[in-house]
């Protein structure tokens, strides 16, 4: 009976070791990004495992954001599709804002066979705000070019309102010479007075 309990347990150790040789978990995640505000971003975290149960946990600041969970199937061991296979979790931001930027890790947990979880060493989202340098650009452009128009308008209404006193001048020394009562001794002492001025 010994022997049978021997037998049954070191049996049982050795399916144990080669499950848990044959179910060596890798998580891997997507390289680093940065991005504009308003845009899309996905990253990506995969683990690599022949067989079990799943589940992938995004964190943030080590709190849960998303999970996923996937369910690998056993391949006997005389098939010869039997190798390790590769389920991803994808996370999605749509329209980000600064608030998204920071370190999102992917914590991957096998329930079946043996219990056992790895985090990878994560993805860092950096959301740069959008360059608004555009829309100033345009308005100082805009601006430049009324100032132009302005500057080279300058010269002709100068030129408009000496052409307007010059006449405005002219007919009023037109008045005083055809003004009646004036006398001629009159008009004498008004063109002195003009021309010592």
């Amino acid at each position: 009976m010994k022997l049978l309990l021997s037998s049954l347990l070191l049996s049982s150790l050795c399916a144990l070791s080669s499950w848990s040789v044959s179910s060596t978990l890798v998580v891997t995640h997507s390289p680093d990004v940065s991005v504009m505000e308003g845009e899309t971003v996905t990253i990506t975290c995969c683990g690599t495992l022949e067989f079990g149960r799943i589940t992938f946990n995004w964190l943030k600041n080590q709190t849960d954001i998303d999970t996923e969970i996937f369910i690998m199937k056993n391949h006997s061991k005389g098939d010869s599709l039997q190798q390790e296979t590769s389920h991803c979790s994808n996370l999605t931001f749509t329209n980000v804002t600064r608030e998204n930027s920071g370190r999102y890790i992917c914590r991957v947990t096998v329930e079946v066979p043996l219990l056992k979880t790895v985090e990878g060493n994560g993805t860092v989202i950096t959301v740069t705000a959008r360059d608004n340098t555009t829309d100033s650009t345009a308005e100082d452009s805009h601006s430049k070019d009324v100032l132009i128009f302005v500057l080279r308008c300058l010269p002709i209404v100068a030129l408009v309102v000496t052409f307007f006193s010059i006449n405005y001048l002219a007919k009023k020394a037109q008045q005083r010479a055809q003004a009646p009562g004036r006398t001629e001794e009159n008009q004498e002492e008004e063109e002195e007075d003009e021309t010592e001025i």
